[in-house]
């Protein structure tokens, strides 16, 4: 176990890494996403839920690197309040510049969305990391196909939303080092290839867990509760126990995509269950 960090209300800085929170805005997410709800927990996110929607900035040893990037534009008609970092945007050109590597947890659109913009890369020189299989499960050509009608429409718009940043995607196979005390670590389930982020620096850690967790409301109490977007359901559940055991042993500092919280927090056992505290 590494020692606890001390930290800000939002982000984090301990050894030469600093993590600021971009908030994207937010989902409100039908409970029928969550198809096994007993009544009482129904309750609790009936007729809707509100979905954080998180994504980080990691600065160190001059490299600026994005965890994610947000919907952009390409949820907007669903999910109006999304979109809210507006890497388009023509006076971001120079952040945007800036940006030396993004790293993609998975490629569902709220996490892409922000890549690419009418058909061009927003983020020129960076070096996009993504693992293999997941790259290789949303850019298959035979895909649409495959799918059922209903789930079409949002794998032709990841596939456009990858299509421009294609030569520059450095795509990993497991555990992945990156550098400057960052780890890519696979959390499969949600999607064939989610990954989420370790840090590390100073004899100090922190998670970035990304959709390893979708409702603070639900699943920090019952981790066994399945989400409709999970690739692999029952994967998926078995992962978020995992690191849930492994953050609540060791104290680690975690955030997370949808939290309704763009600050960090801890886990302690509650039952068969956690609490979860803003740190």
């Amino acid at each position: 176990m590494l020692e606890n960090i001390t930290h800000a209300t939002t982000g984090l800085t301990f050894g030469s890494l600093s993590v600021t929170p971009l908030s994207d805005g937010y989902l409100n997410i039908p409970a029928a996403y969550f198809p096994d709800l007993n009544p009482a927990d129904r309750e609790k996110v009936s007729p809707a839920t509100r979905f954080g929607a998180n994504t980080w900035l990691i600065e160190t040893s001059g490299r600026k690197i994005l965890v994610d990037t947000g919907s952009g534009t390409a949820l907007r008609d669903h999910f109006p309040a999304t979109g809210t970092l507006g890497w388009q945007a023509p006076e971001k050109t120079a952040e945007r510049a800036a940006i030396t590597d993004i790293v993609i947890t998975h490629m569902h659109a709220d996490h892409i969305g922000g890549l690419s913009h009418d058909g061009i890369s927003l983020f020129p020189n960076a070096e996009i990391h993504v693992q293999e299989n997941e790259w290789d499960f949303w850019t298959d050509a035979g895909l649409l196909s495959r799918l059922p009608e209903d789930r079409r429409p949002l794998a032709a718009l990841i596939q456009a939303l990858a299509k421009p940043i294609r030569d520059q995607v450095n795509r990993h196979s497991g555990e992945a080092g990156l550098g400057d005390g960052l780890t890519l670590l696979p959390a499969p389930g949600h999607t064939p290839g989610h990954q989420i982020v370790h840090l590390s620096s100073g004899g100090k850690e922190a998670l970035l867990l990304a959709d390893a967790v979708v409702s603070d409301v639900l699943q920090f109490a019952d981790p066994d509760i399945r989400y409709a977007l999970d690739t692999d359901p029952g994967l998926a559940a078995e992962t978020r126990k995992s690191l849930f055991g492994r953050i609540a042993a060791d104290g680690i500092p975690f955030a997370a995509t949808h939290l309704n919280t763009t600050g960090f927090g801890h886990l302690t056992r509650r039952g068969s269950g956690y609490l979860f505290e803003q740190a």
